[in-house]
């Protein structure tokens, strides 16, 4: 069978198996399957605890897997995540000429990520039938990238191998040919309001809604643009009310409201210039709303899943390695700067520096998802060729 059909196999069967973030195992119990089938040993199959430092539990941490060379050279990593979007659970998928879309009304394909995780497996595939002549690799697959990079933060670095990898080439969206050399960094944040409860149809006057503070508040961002895309003298970046949560029922003038909103720049500084902004804006608005009888609501903030910017620099080694292999490849690969966090945020951050490479998505996180079959292939044959033709 030839790479690509191998790699189409491998992808389809992947695209099959539910996980949204937290709820991985399954995922993991076939890519441990399918790597003993290649010849991978059980001992040098890892799980670490990823899981008990999230946010949100878990039921499996990173799979972690070692494929010690006996060749020269630095350890490498390659790397991707398992979890997709909910929206991605209990998808189908078919194959539509050039493409693969989900064939399930109202569900994204999940090609984000799973078409990194194929990808990942052919560069198992390939070392595995070098018999160990080549430099030691390690390859992770991470959970719980779709809710803030959550399993690459808590990478357990000591089970990556000794040495521990140099450098680091992560699979994610976008087109194989644009390395992504340069990371927007994202800080969640949580909004708490509290109101005061009162019977909304015989004393309204004597509750303070929560949703009122919140409306007043995120219109005031919006029309002071402190919302969406943000371009002022200060800085740049963007901000975003994710979720709103709270209320206990019609009938009661709401008592509380949790929202989860997100500050992103290439600016450290100017992020926490945008979620101060927030915190004056909400402060703001309470004050100025009381009920009758002058009692008065409250905003409290605090900190969510955060990852820091990024920019390697076009020079680095790890861009140069990637570059080497694309012009192996019959094409050239260009250096890009991506507005979205990606594993590689928190891989950098520990000390090893990772390009991201795409695997052919458009469209994620959404029932339009698509997955370009031509750039998956040429995201596959790049894999290999980084992780076979080295000096």
């Amino acid at each position: 069978m030839t790479i690509q059909a191998q790699a189409l196999e491998d992808l389809l069967e992947l695209l099959k198996i539910p996980g949204q973030p937290s709820e991985e195992a399954l995922v993991t119990a076939h890519l441990c399957k399918k790597l003993i089938s290649l010849g991978v040993s059980e001992r040098d199959i890892h799980t670490d605890n990823a899981q008990d430092q999230s946010e949100y539990g878990g039921n499996t941490g990173n799979l972690i897997v070692h494929l010690n060379g006996t060749g020269q050279g630095d350890r490498w990593m390659f790397s991707t995540h398992m979890d997709t979007v909910p929206g991605a659970v209990d998808t189908l998928a078919k194959v539509d000429g050039d493409w693969i879309v989900s064939d399930a009304p109202g569900k994204a394909l999940g090609g984000d990520n799973r078409a990194g995780c194929a990808t990942v497996l052919q560069v198992a595939r390939e070392l595995l039938a070098l018999n160990g002549q080549h430099p030691p690799v390690t390859l992770v697959f991470f959970i719980q990238e779709e809710v803030g990079l959550v399993g690459a933060r808590g990478m357990n670095l000591d089970l990556l191998g000794s040495p521990r990898p140099s450098i680091c080439f992560n699979f994610d969206g976008g087109a194989p040919n644009q390395l992504v050399t340069k990371v927007i960094g994202t800080e969640r944040f949580n909004i708490h309001i509290e109101g005061v409860a009162a019977h909304a149809g015989s004393r309204p006057e004597k509750g303070v809604s929560a949703a009122v503070i919140a409306s007043l508040a995120i219109a005031e961002l919006e029309q002071n643009g402190w919302h969406g895309q943000i371009d002022r003298s200060e800085g740049k970046g963007s901000a975003n009310i994710g979720t709103l949560t709270g209320g206990t029922g019609s009938n009661v003038v709401m008592p509380h409201l949790h929202i989860l909103a997100e500050a992103r720049s290439h600016s450290v500084a100017f992020r926490k210039t945008i979620i101060q902004m927030y915190k004056e804006t909400f402060e703001r608005v309470v004050s100025t709303q009381q009920s009758s009888e002058g009692l008065r609501g409250s905003v409290q903030f605090s900190p969510g899943p955060t990852y820091e910017p990024f920019d390697l620099g076009n020079d680095s080694p790890v861009i140069l390695a990637a570059q080497k292999a694309a012009q192996s490849c019959g094409f050239n690969a260009t250096c890009v700067t991506n507005n979205g966090g990606m594993d590689a945020n928190w891989i950098v951050a520990h000390g090893i520096p990772a390009v991201t490479i795409g695997v052919g998505q458009e469209n994620a996180h959404t029932p339009e998802e698509r997955l370009s079959l031509p750039r998956f292939h040429q995201a596959c044959q790049l894999a290999v060729a980084i992780a076979t033709q080295r000096e």
